[in-house]
This record gives structure tokens, sequence and C-alpha cells, in this order.
């Protein structure tokens, strides 16, 4: 085992003796309800704005730990892969609650690309929303992470483990489903809350940066293709029965249909169910418990040889250093179309999430994932266990850190552990979402 995995975990095994031995009067906030204040709160951000229209926000997350792997595959962006710092990022944002019927958000995300040795930004959300409209309807429209099951449309700050799960990364996209467009939402008119999403938009040019899936050995198809592009369609239907006071379900289906890189169609449907039993009922603090799944199926199409961009620069490369084989090429072309090949693909992919947490803070959680791989594609199979313990510092979550290991298997790389200790500050109050 390496120095540094060995202090990681070291770190896994002092933080949470440190952290239980701290004001056990703290009180945790309701995870699923807004904590309110009767003023600014400048050191939570509570409450705090501009003129009552602008809410700003701040968020900070970092991860120190080690692997036994050399580099893990990329899933998340912004998930640490090999040992030491990860600065997963800065995330500056703001709301703006203008009136009644109409609201904003807008956020910059500033982070540190181990990769490239440098800092590097996006403005990863900015839209505006008109609510409160007859019939129970709500228009949303600019750049937004669509709704989609339960991880795709939250923030980084806002996720219950160090990482992003392997079905989100592998088929939403290690930096989740983003598109520019507009959404509209429909409130049901039936005795439980019933949601219906529906989103239509343009998926913004990447980064740049890699699928993680993909190895450098070539594959009859390239797993990036895979991604969304150009204009999609996404679905998100959810539904929340309130059993009583302290038991609460969540339910719902997604889907994402459109083109992929190879121009060739995409699909992605998604099954999410979610459990909450609260000690306290809709009060704030108390013990509570939460079983979060979600189940996804990709469909798309794939075409053999280079992705359609690669081509290009390839055969033109290929012009360029042999002009006066004109004849020869012409011929190789004809043969290589010959040789494309096109097929239709399939891949399932889960997890399942269990979290308890106590009134002084402290949270236990346990998530565990597959996904089923494709071998033509160069995508492995794979499934994951992550124990978790997180401590917040103070009832607002304004502070928090928390220990993770990953037992990771896979028929490409065997099998990896990995203990991460991961830094967070929440500065400000809830986002509009």
């Amino acid at each position: 085992m390496s120095p540094r995995l060995s202090l990681a975990l070291a770190a896994a095994m002092i933080v949470p003796a440190v952290a239980t031995a701290g004001d056990a009067s703290a009180k945790n906030p309701a995870p699923a309800a807004a904590t309110h204040s009767h003023g600014p709160n400048w050191l939570t951000g509570e409450g705090v704005s501009l003129g009552g229209v602008l809410f700003p926000h701040i968020h900070f997350n970092s991860v120190y730990g080690g692997t036994t792997a050399d580099e893990l595959p990329e899933i998340g962006h912004h998930d640490p892969r090999e040992d030491g710092w990860t600065i997963q990022g800065f995330e500056f944002g703001s709301s703006v609650r203008w009136s009644d019927w109409f609201e904003g958000y807008g956020n910059l995300h500033l982070y540190y690309d181990n990769e490239a040795e440098e800092w590097n930004h996006e403005f990863e959300e900015w839209f505006g929303k008109i609510k409160n409209l007859p019939g129970g309807f709500e228009l949303r429209g600019g750049r937004y992470l669509n709704r989609f099951g339960f991880q795709n449309s939250t923030h980084l700050h806002g996720w219950d483990f160090v990482d992003s799960s392997l079905v989100n990364g592998r088929f939403l996209g290690d930096d989740g489903l983003y598109t520019i467009g507009g959404e509209v939402s429909w409130k049901l008119p039936v005795p439980w809350t019933s949601e219906l999403d529906v989103s239509v938009g343009v998926v913004p040019e990447r980064e740049g940066h890699a699928h993680g899936e993909e190895e450098e050995e070539e594959h009859l198809y390239e797993a990036e293709g895979a991604l969304f592009d150009d204009t999609i369609v996404t679905a998100n239907w959810t539904n929340q029965f309130d059993y009583n006071d302290f038991h609460q379900l969540r339910a719902g289906v997604s889907g994402a249909w459109g083109d992929n890189v190879w121009g060739r169609t995409n699909q992605v449907y998604g099954v999410h169910f979610q459990y909450e039993w609260r000690e306290n009922g809709y009060e704030a603090g108390g013990r509570y418990f939460r079983w979060r799944t979600e189940l996804m199926l990709r469909k798309f199409g794939a075409i053999s040889g280079h992705l359609p961009g690669e081509e290009e620069e390839h055969e033109a490369g290929e012009h360029a250093h042999h002009e006066d084989e004109h004849e020869q090429e012409h011929a190789e072309e004809e043969e290589h179309e010959e040789e494309v090949r096109r097929a239709d693909l399939d891949e399932v992919g889960l997890y399942t999430a269990l979290t308890y947490g106590f009134d002084n803070g402290l949270e236990f959680g346990l998530r565990g994932e597959y996904v089923g791989g494709i071998a033509d594609a160069g995508l492995d199979e794979r499934y994951r266990v992550s124990p978790a313990i997180t401590y917040y510092l103070n009832r607002s979550r304004t502070f928090y850190v928390r220990t993770q290991y990953n037992y990771d298997h896979s028929n490409d790389f065997g099998s990896e552990h990995s203990v991460w200790a991961q830094f967070g500050i929440n500065w400000g109050g809830p986002h509009v979402r």
C-alpha cells in the first residue's frame, strides 16, 4: 500500500472520531426542507441578499486521498482519480427572486484541471423561470441541468458521496446532461404531488475533455460517439406520496431522446425511487433514513471507425502528406467505406444508496452501483461499492467533512481500492431550481 493511501486511510479513521467529539447539540436540518431564518446570517449566508432580490451562493469542494490504481478511468469530470489533491471546484452563483412569478439562477464553476495542470472555468447554469402560471404550469429557459431522475439536476455540492455514480457519468456525460433550451413543468391536479417536466434543447459544445470510458486502444466503436449531440428532448415525471408526517415516497420515470455524435439515434430511459423516514416529520432536526435508487437503460446506434470530426481531420492530414497518390487514396477510401459497420447497442446501469443521519450532524452512507458494459465500444462491465461517513459542523450544513472508501471492480482493470477525504463549504440559502 502506498504511503499516500496509508495516510488517507488514517484520515478516514480520525476525521469521524474528531467530528463526533464536537458539539453534540448542533441540529441537522431536514434534508428535504429549507432552513428559514428571521434575518441575514453572515456565517451561513442564509437570508443574505441584495435588495431582497439577489441571493448569492458560494460553494467549495476539494478531495485528498489515494488509490491503488495509477489513474482511475474518468466517470465524473470532477471526480478524484489519482493520489493527492483534487480541487473539485469553487462555485459562485446567485439566485434572483424578482417577484412571485419570476425567478432566475446562474453560476460559474472554477476548478483545477490536474491533467492540464491549469485552472479552468465554465458557466454551468444560467436560466430564468416564470412560475405560478394558471393550470399549475411553469416555464424555464436558458442553460440548465435537465431534470432526469435524482442526481442529474443536483450540483456537486449537493451530492451525498464524493464522486458521481457510474451510470450517470457513462449514460448522461461526465458533466451531467445539460441543454440550452426551454422547459415546461406541469403540476398535475391530483391528490398527491405530481410534476411532469418536458424540455427541448441543444447540447452545449463540450470543453474538449475526452469521455472517461474510452481506452487508448482502438475498438470497433468509439465510446464517445454514444453521447448526446445537437437537439434532444427530455421528459421527467416524479410523484411524491406522503404516507404521513414521517414517511415519504418519491417515484417516477425519465426519458431522453436525440442524436448522438455519430448522428444516429440515442435513447436513455430511467426509473427512480426514494423512500425517506424522518424522526421529527416535517420539522427540522432528528434522525433520518433515506433509500434512493436509479435504474437506466441506454439504447444507441453506432458506426465503426473514426467519429465524424476525427474522420475529417484524418482525411485532411492524409491528403496533405500524399498529394501525389490521389488514385491510391481513393481506392483505399472506397475499401474503407465497404468496411464501415453499423450496430444498435444497449446497456443497463443502476445505483442504490442508503443514508442514515443523526441529530448531531453525523451521517452514514452506503452506495452500490453497476454498469453492464459493451465490449465492442470499449465500455467495461463495472461495479463499485462505496461506504461513506459525513459530518456536518452546523445545522445549516455550511461546513462538512466526508470520508469515503471505494471498492472498484472492472473486467478491464480488475479490482482497485480508493480512500478519499472531502472538505466542503456551502454558503448561502436555497437555490432557485
